[in-house]
């Protein structure tokens, strides 16, 4: 294991779902509303009684972050944000061993009216570009992506695959539970997401996955830069 991001966490116990993006706690002896930096359903992981980790906010509407929420030796990190910045930390110490002799030059980059996340360069190769999901959902011990319909997820899939034709195109999915032994594309949240990653490696988009987790001393860790994809 790498050890990426420490944290500064509280554990907490989810009371209610109040929507898909905000969450009723239970913190120091009182209800709070959090903050979930994540668009997926993530049914399995949030609901109540789930034992969560959170991070306070000193702005905004919200008063916590959910972070992290515990399972079977550590915890799944299901914020998409941290998520992010543990990969690009993991690529800055060069542990992302398939990602050679690319590196991370520019974030966010605009193609074609969408946002791709990395644009990436390689002395005497050119460039690059690398597309990041969050694949936090745990079933038969996979991790999976997407655990509901996304259009969006769709639209990347389909640029990525176009830019295929003439760059190194990687679509990289982040395994961030503890239990994940692989990725998959999750059918059951949308059979369209599974068929378009299929074609899409047919066409020479590369389909890779790490896998994350938290663990007990609230320290995001890289388990394995290349784990076994099932496309």
């Amino acid at each position: 294991m790498t050890e990426l991001l420490r944290l500064e966490l509280q554990p907490a116990k989810v009371v209610k779902r109040l929507s898909r993006v905000t969450v009723l706690i239970w913190l120091g002896g009182k209800e709070l509303k959090a903050h979930i930096r994540n668009t997926g359903r993530l049914l399995d992981l949030i609901y109540p009684g789930s034992d969560v980790l959170v991070q306070l906010r000193r702005n905004g509407i919200t008063r916590a972050s959910i972070v992290g929420v515990r399972a079977v030796n550590g915890a799944a990190l299901v914020d998409t944000y941290l998520q992010a910045r543990a990969f690009e930390k993991a690529c800055e110490l060069g542990k992302i061993s398939w990602l050679r002799p690319y590196r991370i030059a520019k974030k966010e980059v605009k193609i074609n009216g969408s946002r791709i996340d990395y644009e990436l360069y390689a002395d005497g190769i050119g460039k690059g570009y690398l597309e990041l999901k969050s694949a936090v959902y745990l079933s038969d011990g996979y991790a999976m992506y997407p655990d509901s319909p996304t259009v969006r997820g769709r639209r990347h899939i389909l640029l990525m695959k176009e830019l295929a034709k003439a760059f190194r195109s990687v679509i990289t999915f982040v395994a961030a539970h503890p239990s994940a032994k692989g990725f998959k594309p999750c059918k059951s949240g949308d059979p369209v997401i599974a068929r378009l990653l299929e074609d899409a490696k047919m066409c020479g988009v590369e389909i890779r996955a790490v896998k994350v987790h938290i663990t007990e001393e609230s320290t995001v860790v890289l388990d394995d830069d290349n784990l076994p994809v099932y496309v």
